[in-house]
């Protein structure tokens, strides 16, 4: 698994001496590292990757390699359930503006779906869409994908969105997260099973703004690996396209 995990390093693998580590337990590593993200998730990107580059890599690498999931087929069914991005240098997360942290969701399901739902509050230097800033609205905005397993790797495809306008301070909590990808997928799963047989995600849902933020990102099907994956942490590479530097997550279990 480790020699997968060094294909996604921005430089190769880092000059890490083991011994810095070795004497550490995972616990400790785990905690380590989610010491130096902590309250550092809006960063600026510039400053999230050299943080990055000069702190966390060693870290990751010292975690792929105790990682007590490595078999994708595995990861498949570890991965069910809620998860929050505890930090992350993906650039789309910063692409919107408006994005609320702590109600930011990635919810597996065991059909092969699972979708990215966050709740955003316009009018924050430019708000999630210019149409939602005339009502002082705010919106859930739920990214849904489909996800497969083949020769031991995950297979990403972008398939749709859907966009709720909410009163910006009604918050979005899990079980309200969970219920409205529930809702979707009874009443639309049919159209979305054959998007992703068709790869023609449907973005009439957005303004012409975001949509054609996300267009150019819909088009490309997605790298994942999950170098460690435990029963409340998962470490995420992932990249839109071959020849972009990969971006990388820490994923926190939230149920």
């Amino acid at each position: 698994m480790l020699d997968r995990v060094t294909s996604f390093t921005p430089h190769g693998e880092p000059d890490l001496d083991a011994s810095d580590f070795e004497s550490w337990s995972t616990a400790e590593l785990k905690s380590r590292l989610l010491a130096l993200v902590h309250g550092r998730h809006d960063a600026r990107q510039s400053e999230k990757l050299a943080l990055l580059d000069s702190e966390l890599m060693p870290l990751f690498t010292a975690l792929a390699r105790r990682n007590p999931t490595p078999r994708v087929e595995d990861q498949v069914v570890a991965v069910q359930g809620v998860w929050t991005p505890a930090w992350s240098t993906i650039p789309f997360h910063d692409a919107i503006p408006g994005r609320v942290f702590d109600q930011s969701y990635q919810i597996f399901r065991h059909d092969g779906f699972y979708a990215n739902i966050a709740h955003h509050v316009p009018g924050q230097r430019g708000g999630l869409m210019e149409k939602l800033r005339s009502v002082l609205a705010g919106a859930n905005l739920m990214i849904i994908q489909k996800y497969d397993v083949a020769e031991g790797r995950w297979l990403i495809r972008n398939i749709g969105i859907e966009v709720a306008v909410v009163r910006a301070d009604r918050d979005l909590d899990i079980p309200a997260a969970q219920a409205w990808f529930a809702e979707v997928m009874a009443k639309k799963g049919d159209r979305y099973q054959e998007a992703a047989d068709l790869g023609t995600p449907d973005l009439s849902a957005l303004d012409a703004a975001a949509a054609k933020k996300l267009g150019k990102t819909f088009k490309a099907q997605p790298e994942m690996a999950n170098i460690y994956m435990d029963a409340d942490l998962r470490l995420v590479t992932s990249r839109r396209e071959a020849n972009q530097r990969p971006s990388w997550t820490i994923g926190v279990r939230r149920a």
